[in-house]
């Protein structure tokens, strides 16, 4: 009996396995962040926008979901250092009467490994703007033992998750690298400007197999998803957050360019990409 149950717990993997290929198509082209010769990097969707982060912390583009029109570039002061490699809204307003959600963006840097809290506001005139509300300082890379971290936010739970490398090298898997997932609280605005997380405030450590490159991660009903890679190597993985198992892992079909950013909208995965392109995946979320 327990050979037969465990022929049919290994079937029923296969086959989750094997019917778990995520494809994607073209819904809209970020012509703007093109046009200006942003280096697309993290995105996230509230409110039926898409805000679009870009490398060197140059301005937020922000586009209607809808159809992809522009909306308003949001100014932020350039910093070189500053990737944007991954961005996540909160469920939490600075102010309650505010348009939006705080907006998180993670830096993948080892020398600055921080997280920017953004407040996003609408004017009089309807005109977006953002303020640095808060930054978190991560520990230090060699201290948590991960490398080039990226945020999620798990927004029913209130935790900030990192992930990242086991060691510097986000395209090497010898000397033991893998995919490191790190669970933190995630800290109140309220606590202040600047907040330091400590490797004591680890609150969970899980381990999964190498791949290249972290792209966009973003978290959905206790799943972790994340896109990884450039063109010739990329996927979509699924990561149960109460286990640390990866449920599934797709190429990620349609998909022609680097992956950047992922979000949320309409219960489907978005994902945008190197070349301008925003893709929608045919897989519904639950």
């Amino acid at each position: 009996m327990r050979r037969f149950l465990t022929l049919f717990s290994l079937l029923w993997a296969v086959g989750l396995f094997a019917q778990t290929s995520v494809s994607f198509e073209k819904i809209f082209f970020e012509t703007y962040s093109r046009e200006h010769k942003y280096n697309i990097q993290g995105a996230s969707i509230a409110g039926g926008m898409l805000f679009q982060l870009h490398d060197g912390n140059k301005p937020i583009v922000v586009y209607d979901m809808r159809d992809g029109s522009f909306v308003a570039e949001i100014a932020l002061e350039p910093v070189k250092t500053w990737h944007n490699n991954t961005a996540s809204f909160s469920n939490v307003r600075y102010e309650e009467g505010d348009a939006f959600p705080l907006l998180y963006a993670s830096q993948e840097n080892i020398k600055e490994h921080k997280v920017i809290v953004h407040r996003i506001t609408k004017g009089p005139d309807g005109a977006l703007a953002a303020e640095t509300v808060q930054t978190i300082i991560l520990p230090e890379p060699i201290e948590m033992g991960l490398y080039y971290p990226n945020l999620a936010l798990d927004l029913d739970a209130g935790f900030l998750y990192l992930t990242g490398f086991s060691w510097a090298s986000w395209n090497k898997p010898d000397r033991c690298n893998a995919v490191q997932i790190l669970r933190f609280r995630l800290p109140s605005p309220k606590e202040g400007p600047v907040v330091k997380l400590w490797t004591k405030d680890i609150l969970e450590r899980y381990c999964t197999d190498f791949k290249v490159a972290t792209q966009g991660a973003a978290i959905h009903g206790g799943k972790l998803y994340q896109v990884f890679g450039m063109p010739e190597n990329s996927c979509l993985v699924c990561t149960d957050l109460s286990t640390g198992e990866e449920l599934f892992k797709s190429p990620l079909n349609g998909i022609p360019g680097e992956p950047e950013g992922l979000g949320f909208h309409n219960g489907q995965i978005i994902v945008t990409c190197n070349d301008g392109g925003v893709y929608r995946g045919d897989l519904i979320l639950k």
